[in-house]
């Protein structure tokens, strides 16, 4: 992500959130509060640190601060990242309400919609 993309996520009012290891940011995981739910946005590990727990911390943390029901958006072929989510609870939604979510919270071109899924944490019904 570009400095000026992280500047306009940030002012669309996505918190970043990182995890430090030998004062280095080896994760980050971004949150957005958004009207009735809560997004969560730009997960990354370093490759290199990926599969030590990193993420579910991330993420952990991040729903515990959440009041509304979670939505991730994500690359339908992420599958790791789909397992990933899935593994913490949340549940892919069908393609005609994952399109309504898409173009309802996030501000992404058609093309992303049509490549993307969205899980829902348990609370979304």
């Amino acid at each position: 992500m570009t400095e000026e993309e992280l500047k306009k996520q940030i002012d669309e009012g996505v918190q970043f959130w990182g995890y430090k290891e030998d004062s280095e940011i080896i994760g980050v995981m971004g949150i957005q509060f958004k009207e009735d739910v809560t997004l969560i946005r730009h997960a990354y590990v370093r490759t290199t640190k990926r599969n030590k727990g990193i993420g579910s911390k991330l993420l952990e943390h991040l729903y515990a601060i959440s009041t509304t029901p979670v939505l991730i958006g994500t690359w339908a072929d992420a599958k790791w990242a789909i397992k990933f989510y899935q593994k913490h609870g949340f549940r892919l939604l069908a393609t005609e309400e994952k399109n309504n979510l898409l173009r309802k919270y996030w501000t992404i071109p058609a093309r992303q919609i049509e490549t993307s899924v969205v899980l829902a944490s348990a609370e979304w019904e």
